[in-house]
């Protein structure tokens, strides 16, 4: 974490990483996702130094992060000066914006359709997979899945069967979240009310901090949100804090609203920008 943080993003960001690293492309993900996925929407060089560095992470992970992104058809980057601008390629913004609705909405879903496939045969469990690629599906041994929504059109060679209600059994509900992924979200909730009672009790961040600050909790978020299918809550096991969690980290997006970049990219230290030039 950079040397200059305040005490107040300080505590909030130990709140949510803990002893835990992250995955530093994902964090970039993470980064364009929330603050730049609209088409135009660019990063410069020295403002992603300055983010992910307030995140705890070096220069040179950032370099080799940013490597992958370009390699992967993530990021496209453009070198001005000394130093480069970076933004999300048409398919970053399209991955996005897949996502965002999940992550940002604050309604719990409630299907009034499901359908079920079943496959006979090994071409019908080759064809099954198929549709197990799918975040929408969830597998029901090798030959089954279930899905929100009408049956889809080319389910040929499939049994397919439509219903309105569905009875979530106890090996379900922990097949779809297991005891490690239960911690995972009752350790997000923890971190999120401790990070609203400290934005509650302190000074304001700096918009950099802000911005950062957003940018590790919308990590922390869909680090176990995606995860899974995207369920109503009875299909989890008793006790699931995925609503409670949901609700404050809404509370928390409205504290720390999307910031505009112009006004990050104007508020740069000399001495970051310096620095940043060299990073970037």
């Amino acid at each position: 974490m950079h040397e200059s943080a305040s005490p107040t993003f300080r505590a909030c960001a130990a709140a949510l990483t803990g002893d835990q690293g992250h995955r530093v492309w994902s964090l970039i993900v993470t980064i364009f996702g929330d603050l730049a996925q609209g088409k135009g929407d660019a990063i410069s060089g020295p403002l992603l130094s300055q983010l992910t560095g307030l995140m705890g992470v070096r220069p040179e992970a950032m370099r080799v992060a940013l490597h992958r992104l370009r390699k992967d058809g993530w990021i496209e980057s453009l070198r001005e000066g000394r130093a480069s601008t970076h933004f999300l390629t048409g398919y970053g913004r399209a991955q996005s914006a897949a996502a965002s609705p999940r992550i940002y909405g604050t309604g719990v879903p409630s299907p009034d359709l499901w359908h079920l496939l079943i496959a006979g045969d090994t071409v019908g469990a080759a064809r099954l997979e198929a549709f197990l690629q799918s975040d929408d599906y969830i597998a029901l041994g090798g030959q089954a899945a279930l899905a929100p929504g009408p049956l889809p059109d080319d389910h040929g060679g499939l049994l397919g069967v439509e219903t309105g209600a569905v009875a979530v059994p106890d090996w379900l509900r922990a097949q779809i979240c297991p005891e490690p992924l239960m911690r995972a979200y009752a350790e997000c909730l923890a971190a999120f009310e401790n990070v609203l009672d400290c934005l509650d009790r302190s000074p304001p961040l700096t918009g950099a901090e802000a911005a950062a600050l957003r940018g590790l909790v919308v990590h922390s978020w869909r680090r176990i949100l995606l995860r899974h299918p995207d369920l109503p809550p009875a299909f989890f096991p008793e006790g699931w804090p995925g609503v409670a969690a949901r609700e404050r980290f809404s509370r928390i997006m409205a504290a720390l609203p999307v910031p505009d970049l112009a006004v990050l990219e104007q508020g740069l230290t000399g001495h970051d920008s310096r620095r940043a030039v060299l990073e970037g």
